[in-house]
């Protein structure tokens, strides 16, 4: 590829990625110092480190809990809110079963509002307000920075690209919010939902990838076939990707 189709690539995708900013309204929520003072003046959500998400988790020893780890600006979030969570708040009594759904970033926490009232989920919203190293989320000082970071740094990584923002921040919190025996290593993303007992103990499944590599993460809300309270809690699932060989007559 010459020089110049090379530059013209390049100014193409970033026309393009510009574009997308502008014209996505959950991509430009952005994680500036701005919108963070803007989440934290609505009234209908509530701040929470993840040591006061875990206590009030675990102040509740007479229900089955639901912790959702979400975001109003993630498509199978959004795809959960309207189709898995209302068919299974609706399958468990309020006494039998609580729920608390988990903005995991103050960056599209203004939109959790919006959502819950279009999917008729009534429930506390919190969001995730934490400063401790482990626990700290994305954060630019403007537009201006995240915009440079995003056309000068592509393809790097958060920290190379210059932005503050925790490793493995997400299975930081899970650690924190249901601790294990064994430490959990495969919460990749949202959403994450965790299912605990009256105990406090949280359902986990074991992960076998194809090259033998083993993770272990909260079982999802959508992967069940039983309801949460007949969950056997002190097991542990396991799930086995194990390579197919697959011929004309079949995969084995």
């Amino acid at each position: 590829m010459s020089t110049e189709t090379r530059k013209h690539s390049l100014t193409t995708t970033a026309t393009i990625l510009l574009g997308i900013l502008l014209l996505s309204g959950c991509v430009m929520e952005k994680p500036t110092v701005r919108n963070y003072r803007k989440v934290s003046q609505m009234q209908n959500l509530t701040p929470v480190t993840v040591e006061q998400l875990r206590q009030i988790v675990a102040a509740d020893t007479t229900h089955y809990k639901v912790v959702v780890l979400t975001s109003s600006c993630c498509g199978y979030c959004i795809i959960n809110m309207r189709d898995l969570y209302p068919k299974k708040m609706a399958e468990y009594d309020s006494n039998t079963v609580s729920w608390y759904f988990v903005e995991e970033s103050y960056s599209t926490a203004q939109y959790m509002d919006e959502v819950f009232t279009k999917y008729h989920i009534d429930s506390p919203r919190y969001w995730i307000n934490d400063t401790l190293p482990q626990y700290r989320p994305l954060k630019v000082k403007n537009m201006f920075v995240l915009l440079w970071n995003l056309f000068h740094h592509y393809g790097e990584s958060y920290e190379e690209a210059g932005f503050d923002v925790a490793d493995n921040r997400l299975n930081n919190i899970v650690n924190a919010i249901a601790p294990q025996q064994q430490i959990i290593t495969n919460v990749v993303g949202v959403p994450t939902t965790l299912l605990l007992d009256p105990q406090g103990r949280m359902k986990c499944t074991c992960t076998i990838a194809n090259d033998g590599t083993t993770l272990f993460g909260p079982t999802e809300l959508g992967d069940i076939t039983v309801p949460i309270t007949q969950l056997d809690f002190a097991k542990v699932d396991t799930l086995n990707y194990a390579s197919q060989v697959c011929t004309p007559e079949g995969c084995q």
